[in-house]
């Protein structure tokens, strides 16, 4: 036996859900109006059983009479949100039927129809969902899906996207993941080493707050710095923590970016509270929150789980023994463990002029994309700095490999349109890049974690990071 579904409301709506059901269920339609259920009647399907009744839904004695016990659903659209939940009340409390839907006309019945555990489908949000798939070429946005605000969207990958080639991992997913991808014909479950490829569509589920700036990640390889990673400007409590909070604020201003975190570890209480008058009155949105232990390794193993886009650092001195390597700085081991990018605050913002330093090889051109992201945010001047070590230093095969690396870059940099000039630096790219910073704003760098620093082979990253005039943001990789 088929099940038993009951709807009631016969007018387009109805109607074309009566002749997708009437295969597989048994339909019972119901509408005050005789010529309506007279249209169903003669728009029957062969091999399907529909029994239509023309009266009122709302009333229990003609819900008898149309036989509707043994019902297994029931679905309400009668053009009034009134007499929709009267019908689905009825259904529920006298004939026991659990699976009640109603296509909502209003929202200012959602509360209601929530009370009484009646599931919707808005008929605004519907129609705009779809209005908005077609403006948004590429996307669909699921509608009667999980919560059906927006956080499940099917985005194509367009062939000049930055993110063909790179595997899911390195896109670093916060607050989303991708549940599926769709290749041709086949589907393909996706882990951290699947590669995109152009014209996959892939299936996108997460914060509906940010979903949106994602699937333009995924579509063209642009976003909205610094939504991939997370949505809070955080700073490590410090005696010196103070001094990044301009540098903080002018993110937040200026970018995607919506507090200040502060991220402490039994900390002085006083003092955290003094902070965030402080934040107060600068203007800046701000939250505190506090690492299970009071050991640096809690504290950075408890970042994994923030909504963490930049991680902000005071600026730290670098001894001897740590250029040589016999000791590591604290910003070295917060590098190491580090999954978001990481700005090392020296207050020179504004950022006018942003020099990306292809300091060494390999360069991870995640670096790259965030400069160009940011650059374009706060419109700032965008500059690749490339060093050209001695041959008998660097060898030609590495030269070579500098010399591709830049042209990828500037390639990528043409994709989003954005003006980048080059400039050529001969000698120890540690000296070269230092010296630049002191024209720049900010320098952007990858970071390899783990690399250590010998007497004869310093950390060219560590280094320029301790020694920049400007301040310097890092992706470690």
């Amino acid at each position: 036996m088929k099940p038993k579904v009951v709807i009631a409301g016969l007018g387009e709506t109805g109607t074309e859900l009566v002749q997708r059901l009437c295969l597989d269920w048994d339909v019972i339609g119901i509408d005050s109006d005789p010529e309506a259920v007279e249209r169903v009647s003669c728009r029957d399907v062969e091999g399907a059983r529909t029994v239509t009744y023309a009266g009122d839904a709302s009333s229990g004695l003609v819900l008898r009479r149309s036989g509707i016990q043994d019902v297994h659903a029931a679905v309400a659209c009668c053009g009034s949100d009134e007499v929709n939940l009267e019908f689905l009340r009825i259904l529920r409390a006298e004939f026991e039927v659990r699976n009640l839907y109603a296509l909502m006309y209003s929202l200012e019945w959602e509360e209601q129809y929530s009370k009484e555990g009646i599931e919707t489908i808005s008929q605004d949000h519907a129609c705009a969902a779809i209005l908005e798939s077609r403006v948004q070429r590429g996307q669909k946005v699921a509608q009667g899906v999980g919560l059906g605000e927006g956080e499940i969207i099917e985005v194509e990958v367009l062939p000049n996207s930055s993110v063909i080639g790179r595997t899911l991992a390195e896109l670093g997913p916060r607050r989303w993941l991708i549940g599926a991808v769709y290749r041709g014909k086949s589907l393909i479950v996706p882990h951290g080493d699947t590669v995109l490829r152009p014209d996959d569509r892939v299936l996108l589920i997460g914060d509906p707050r940010i979903l949106p700036s994602i699937a333009t990640l995924i579509r063209t390889g642009e976003s909205e710095f610094p939504l991939q990673y997370g949505v809070h400007i955080a700073g490590m409590y410090s005696e010196d923590i103070d001094d990044v909070l301009d540098e903080a604020a002018y993110l937040i201003e200026n970018t995607r970016a919506e507090l200040f975190e502060m991220i402490a570890c039994q900390a002085d209480e006083g003092r955290l509270m003094r902070l965030v008058e402080v934040c107060s009155n600068k203007g800046i949105p701000n939250e505190i929150s506090c690492s299970a232990g009071n050991d640096m390794d809690s504290l950075l193993a408890s970042m994994k789980t923030r909504d963490i886009g930049v991680l902000m650092l005071p600026p730290e001195p670098m001894s001897f023994s740590a250029k040589i390597g016999l000791k590591t700085t604290k910003t070295s081991r917060i590098l190491d463990k580090a999954t978001s990018p990481v700005l090392i605050s020296r207050r020179t913002h504004p950022y006018r002029r942003i020099l990306i330093a292809l300091a060494e090889y390999p360069f991870h051109a995640t670096a790259a994309q965030l400069a160009i992201d940011l650059g374009r945010m706060v419109s700032a001047d965008l500059h690749l700095g490339v060093v050209h070590q001695p041959e008998i230093v660097a060898g030609t095969e590495m030269q070579g490999e500098i010399d591709q690396c830049k042209n990828e870059i500037e390639n990528l940099a043409g994709m989003y349109h954005a003006k980048i000039e080059t400039m050529t630096l001969e000698g120890n790219p540690i000296h070269q890049i230092v010296q630049q910073s002191e024209h720049f704003d900010l320098i952007v760098m990858p970071y390899r974690r783990g690399r250590t620093s010998f007497l004869t082979r310093p950390n060219v990253g560590l280094n320029i990071i301790h020694r920049s005039e400007s301040s310097v943001l890092v992706m470690p990789y």
